[in-house]
């Protein structure tokens, strides 16, 4: 939160500087068109407004703006690989789980061990380690067990994790721009000619103006996603640990018969 409320405050500051430079831009403007004193005409008019484009908003971002929808493309191709494989069933899935049941049951322990070899599933890696101890006593099968699941959830939250930094990393990117874009805008004002000096500033602004934009449209989703993926691991662990203690209790059944 604390780091929240930092960005918060510069980002407070940074607007208030844009509202200082405005005025000035403001001010130039109408110099630009003050009739001349002599001849009573007007000053030679502005190019007409163009229109804002893609291309001239990457142009104007600069290369902070590259940086920061590269960012944006790594975080959507990552959202849509965990959508399709961070799931309760894909990683708990109920095929495995009634087929593994039954084998064990059945006495068939060898059996088992092999359908769960080679298979990348979180929940069939901690089967796997606790039919590697089926020899041994309980605690110890249990304890594989679990180890074997606080391994694979710390993979889990090391995936999801990337779309929080990128959600975290990316205003801050957006935060360089617009300090750079003010720095521009105010070395404009303090050594420009006043002939260029509104339009130079107006460029340095909306420099500063579309690199924050820029990072606010890649971390929002960012952290959406993220916020959405980590309750879907929430999901998978809960599940494989309900199913990790039912696997334990028939471990330990078929040693005894």
């Amino acid at each position: 939160m604390t780091h929240f409320r930092q960005t918060f405050r510069l980002l407070s500051f940074l607007v208030a500087a844009v509202a200082t430079v405005a005025p000035a831009i403001a001010q130039e403007t109408a110099q630009a068109t003050t009739p001349d004193p002599v001849t009573g005409l007007l000053a030679p008019a502005t190019p007409a407004q163009q229109e804002l484009t893609l291309e001239t908003v990457l142009h104007q971002g600069g290369p902070i703006l590259w940086i920061t929808l590269a960012l944006g493309f790594i975080a959507l191709v990552m959202a849509i690989y965990f959508l399709f494989t961070l799931t309760p069933g894909r990683e708990a899935p109920p095929k495995l789980s009634r087929r593994a049941a039954e084998q064990i049951r059945s006495g068939d322990l060898r059996g088992a061990y092999k359908m769960c070899e080679g298979r990348d599933e979180l929940l069939s890696r901690v089967i796997l380690a606790g039919l590697k101890m089926a020899e041994h006593e309980r605690y110890i099968i249990q304890e594989a067990m679990e180890s074997e699941g606080q391994r694979g959830a710390a993979a889990l939250w090391q995936k999801i994790s990337y779309l929080n930094n990128i959600g975290v990393i990316a205003p801050l990117l957006g935060l360089l721009g617009t300090v750079w874009g003010m720095i521009g805008a105010f070395n404009t004002i303090a050594f420009d000619s006043a002939q260029v000096k509104g339009i130079t500033m107006a460029f340095y602004v909306s420099q500063a103006m579309i690199t924050t934009a820029g990072g606010l449209v890649v971390a929002i989703p960012a952290l959406l996603m993220y916020y959405y993926l980590r309750g879907q691991a929430v999901k998978v662990i809960a599940r494989v640990e309900a199913q990790a203690s039912e696997f334990v209790e028939l471990i330990v059944r078929s040693q005894a018969e």
